[in-house]
């Protein structure tokens, strides 16, 4: 029987997205790896992406390399919350420049594109997006207003779901439409602020719409799913 299987290494480099990304409120868009790590098993953005059978062979073994250097990590960290943000975020940087490697130019390209969907109204209050848009001193304040006050009204919203032992899809359900709710809101608020031409460059920056936003989104928290594929996968026996 092999030490490290697999799931838990897709599990543990999806773990390891989630957790520094969501340290990365502002800065730099996505933080250093972005939506990398979840070309790995995120089998919606894969679809987006439209990775090939070879590709998610290469991105597997890459996942399997990435998880088990996320377990000596756990080791040396020795459960200082610091070390362990400051190591994940080096892996994340590591699987960044692995997937990099595998995907082409243009899949590259849409990543760039998808990543900003997905941040959505965080994606103005990030350095590079405040940068491209040219935004005048009298914008930023403003959309920086109202990303906060978007920001805000999401943690007090909550209800992502999860329970003890299990998670309740109802409540799931109803508080994604409630944050969609919300981010349709602020982006048009956002939209109000921009000129034309800046409208221009986030529609060339963002590309053409995601095919299924939410499940790109909903797939930063189900780790434990098949690479590439629907289901449960059975761990196999050497």
């Amino acid at each position: 029987m092999r030490a490290f299987r697999w799931p838990l290494a897709a599990f543990l480099v999806g773990a390891m997205v989630v957790v520094v990304s969501a340290q990365q409120p502002g800065g730099r868009q996505g933080g250093k790896g972005g939506l990398s790590g979840q070309v790995l098993t995120n089998v919606a953005l894969q679809e987006e992406l439209k990775i090939t059978e070879e590709q998610k062979t290469k991105l597997k073994a890459a996942a399997e390399k990435s998880g088990a250097g996320i377990k000596e990590a756990f080791k040396e960290a020795g459960g200082d919350k610091e070390k362990m943000t400051a190591l994940f975020a080096k892996m994340q940087e590591d699987t960044a420049k692995a997937v990099s490697e595998v995907l082409t130019a243009d899949q590259k390209a849409r990543l760039k594109q998808v990543e900003r969907q997905v941040s959505g109204v965080r994606a103005f209050g990030n350095d590079d997006m405040i940068a491209d848009l040219k935004l005048e001193d009298g914008q930023k304040t403003k959309i920086k207003g109202i990303v906060d006050e978007y920001s805000k009204d999401v943690r007090e919203l909550g209800g992502f779901g999860f329970g003890k032992g299990a998670v309740d899809k109802e409540k799931q359900a109803e508080a994604a439409k409630k944050r969609e709710k919300l981010e349709k809101g602020a982006m048009a608020d956002i939209d109000e602020v921009l000129n034309d031409s800046q409208r221009k460059t986030w529609k060339d920056l963002s590309g053409p719409p995601v095919a299924d936003l939410a499940k790109i989104r909903a797939g930063a928290f189900n780790f434990g799913g098949t690479f590439g594929g629907k289901g449960k996968q059975t761990p196999k026996k050497d």
